[in-house]
């Protein structure tokens, strides 16, 4: 009772004193505190205009390619990069506005303005690619955006104690406004120059725009200071602005009389925008140097007031924490060493239960129960990964095991500390549960008796299979030297699920090797080589369909079988999933001794000790040839006439297509011939289908004789032969000269059937043409157009030629 009375003596005897200086210094610390915070706000509005400023100047550009684009294409490769240093800068504005830790409500407000009209700029983009929106539309619209921008700079709030600042940034916002309203006037005047008519309301407009430069450049005059001046006067070129002003002055006379050009108003306009954004930077740097002296004084003054409360705030503490620190780490050392002795015993449970299990799901089962029943512990569960979205917790079966999977469902595990632990691949520690919703449990936490919690990811082989998770009746149980105990444990855990995974791996490739020996001598080829891809074993399945014998193959590497069938591409990612996966498996095609390639379904599995390391290669093949020629007799069936060998209408319209796009690759002009065999039904009639089947042989033949070979000939019906040319000229009148003389030398070819098998011919050839130079027209239009002028052809007296006709 004495020793706490004259305790409490001394504690008054010091802390009288120190109370008056300590709160004298707090009153330094928080003025301080509230200029520095100030510091914070200007730092925060040079970063916001700067962000801006540049936006706004590529948004400039980007508006002046956008309006030269709508008059003339040839802007196109300008806009379009434009637009992509558009989009960079804007990334870059929202990450500037999203690193601004204090932001004005009302700036707030104007940025998701911003924000809007940015997802509107898309739409304006597409009409300006599409020419579907007038050049004064283009200006104003994306000029809007511009006041969007500049306004969020005018609203931002002055910042208190720095008067010299905020007027800075007052004219510097005058010099931005300046050099807007200039380059709506630059961009109008580049509408008029490209043939745009002068009307009252560009009129108006350039009337508006130079009131505004004018205002903008008089408030600069009388806010800034004379070097500011005399630096804008220095990079301003006064015979520019002389000749800017001629020419607003006599605008309608310049346009009238065509004196200037484009080019020369353009470098007219960038040299001004040059003085104005020179001017721009020398205030900015100003500022700066503003910025830089404001927080250097802030700083040192704080850090006097820091250290004069500091010495009081020692002074008054200093007896307090004598005691108290005493009593308080005797205390909480003793917990200390309870806690981690009753740890320690824990980690000796587990450990002699992971030396005797062989089971994964037993070892997490024992595990979870054995933490549940420490009494530091209010609960303890596994979590397993898995590739599913379905939630498997290992734990003992009570209430709170079932109230955690359903707050798992409705909250989705992505949310919990279980997927915060896999995602940061590290221990997930919650000190207290005394802050809401800091974890799923947290509604139920003072009924359950849950205070503070921990993630462990649990490794095998690198790769998170399970976390384990506890629920502690204390908090801030988890301190680093219980974190590092069952960071031991967890390592004890990996250890012993790495040891149950490579015992059932050896005995799985034990199993499987037994089988493989059996299997070896089989009817299906195999081959076994070392790590090293030597052939150390064959069957003799193999050897006969190979043709080489067993011991000319043992001892060599199988790429003595590559084919030319087959590039380097192919082996390299063969071997990239084989590495990666263990096993490949596909068609491959080797070369047989006789120097035949043969297509196989192979197999390659790589053989691994119970270390993981690959120890041989087998091999497996299937010969596929039979399978390969039936597939390609099927498509050939499937793409041509079985009378005539030629292409059907199915290969046909596929070579059209190709057709179409190599003309308009190359811009030349290809053709088509519809050929109709006239008096063909009299032919069957009369002399009966086998001669017809003859004479529609002959026809092929003799057209094939006739045309050119990358020329394509199909058989689309009975009689109906169609000729397909995709370079016959160069442009369409040589493209006609060269149908018509094909088409000819086609009609005195089938002319020239004179008798099929001793019988008098009576067919003869209508044939309709038509070209074509691009994809507009579609493959069936270019056919119709063919077959109607053939009809064309039938009905003036057959055995002619007709071409098509649009205008018909």
């Amino acid at each position: 009772m004495f020793k706490n009375t004259l305790f409490l003596k001394i504690i008054l005897v010091f802390t009288l004193p120190a109370l008056g200086m300590l709160y004298f210094s707090t009153v330094l610390v928080y003025e301080k505190i509230g200029t520095l915070s100030e510091v914070d706000n200007i730092e925060h509005n040079i970063k916001y205009i700067t962000a801006t400023e540049k936006l706004v100047d590529s948004i400039q550009k980007e508006r002046t390619y956008s309006v030269l684009y709508a008059n003339k294409k040839e802007f196109i490769n300008k806009l379009k990069n434009q637009r992509l240093d558009t989009n960079n800068i804007y990334e870059n504005y929202l990450t500037t506005v999203s690193s601004l830790k204090k932001v004005d409500g009302h700036l707030i407000v104007n940025i998701k303005k911003v924000q809007q009209s940015f997802y509107e700029l898309s739409f304006l983009r597409e009409q300006v690619l599409n020419y579907d929106i007038k050049s004064l539309d283009i200006l104003y619209k994306y000029s809007s955006i511009n006041n969007m921008l500049l306004n969020t700079i005018t609203s931002m709030k002055p910042i208190k104690m720095a008067t010299e600042f905020n007027n800075k940034t007052s004219y510097l916002n005058n010099i931005l406004s300046v050099k807007e309203n200039f380059t709506i006037q630059n961009d109008i005047i580049s509408i008029l120059l490209l043939g745009n008519t002068f009307t009252e309301e560009i009129k108006k407009e350039l009337i508006e725009n130079n009131l505004k430069q004018y205002i903008n450049i008089k408030q600069f005059l009388l806010k800034a200071e004379i070097v500011e001046i005399d630096e804008f006067n220095k990079v301003t070129n006064f015979s520019t602005e002389n000749r800017i002003l001629e020419i607003k002055n006599n605008l309608e006379n310049i346009l009238n009389s065509n004196e200037l050009s484009l080019t020369t108003w353009l470098n007219l306009s960038n040299e001004k925008i040059d003085s104005l954004q020179k001017t721009y930077d020398y205030i900015k740097v100003e500022i700066l140097k503003i910025t830089k002296e404001i927080e250097e004084d802030a700083y040192l003054a704080q850090l006097l007031s820091l250290s004069f409360l500091f010495v009081s705030f020692v002074t008054l503490i200093s007896l307090l924490f004598v005691l108290k620190n005493i009593i308080f780490n005797e205390q909480k050392s003793f917990l200390k060493v309870k806690k981690q002795k009753e740890i320690y015993q824990l980690l000796n449970k587990t450990n002699k239960f992971l030396l005797k299990t062989e089971d994964e799901k037993e070892l997490f089962d024992k595990i979870s129960k054995l933490i549940s029943a420490n009494s530091n512990m209010s609960f303890a569960f596994i979590s397993l990964v898995t590739n599913t979205k379905e939630i498997k917790l290992i734990a003992e079966e009570c209430p709170l095991k079932l109230i955690l999977l359903e707050k798992l469902k409705e909250e989705k595990l992505r949310e919990s500390i279980i997927s915060e632990s896999i995602t940061l691949n590290k221990n997930i520690i919650i000190n207290s549960f005394k802050e809401k919703n800091i974890s799923v449990l947290s509604d139920v936490s003072d009924e359950y008796n849950i205070h503070s919690a921990a993630a462990f990811p649990i490794r095998k082989f690198d790769n998170i299979v399970a976390v384990l998770v506890l629920y502690s009746n204390e908090e801030e149980f988890f301190d680093d030297e219980i974190e590092i105990l069952f960071d031991k444990m967890i390592n004890d855990m990996s250890h012993s699920l790495e040891k149950i995974d490579y015992e059932r791996t050896r005995l799985e490739q034990e199993n499987n090797l037994r089988i493989a020996s059996y299997a070896f001598e089989s009817n299906e080829p195999m081959i076994i080589t070392d790590k090293n891809i030597r052939i150390i074993n064959t069957n003799q399945a193999f050897c006969n369909v190979m043709g080489y014998t067993k011991d000319y193959i043992i001892g060599k590497k199988p790429s003595i079988f590559k084919s030319s069938h087959q590039d380097q591409k192919f082996y390299s990612k063969l071997w990239e999933v084989l590495s990666k996966e263990g096993s490949w498996s596909g068609e491959i095609f080797n070369t047989k001794k006789n120097i035949k390639q043969i297509p196989l379904r192979s197999t390659i599995t790589a053989i691994k000790d119970n270390k993981g390391n690959i120890t041989h290669y087998l091999g497996q093949y299937i010969d596929i040839s039979e399978q390969k020629s039936k597939v390609r007799a099927l498509e050939y069936q499937a793409t041509h006439d079985n009378l005539t060998g030629l292409p059907n209408r199915l290969l046909l319209l596929d070579r059209i297509e190709r057709a179409i796009s190599k003309i308009v690759r190359h811009k030349t002009v290809g053709g088509l011939i519809f050929i109709d065999l006239d008096n063909f039904k009299e032919v069957n009639d009369t002399l009966g289908h086998d001669i017809g089947d003859m004479l529609l042989r002959m026809v092929a033949d003799k057209i094939k004789e006739t045309v050119r070979k990358e020329d394509t000939i199909a058989r689309i019906g009975g009689d109906e032969f169609i000729v397909l040319t995709d370079h016959i000229g160069k442009n369409k009148e040589e493209a006609i000269k060269n149908m018509t003389h094909l088409s000819n030398k086609i009609k005195l070819a089938l002319n020239s059937i004179i008798e099929i098998d001793g019988h008098k011919n009576i067919s003869t050839p209508s044939i309709g043409v038509t070209i074509f130079d691009d994809d507009t027209v579609s493959i069936k239009e270019i056919i119709k157009q063919a077959d109607t002028a053939m009809y064309t052809a039938k009905r003036l007296g057959k055995n002619s030629i007709e071409f098509f006709d649009k205008n018909a």
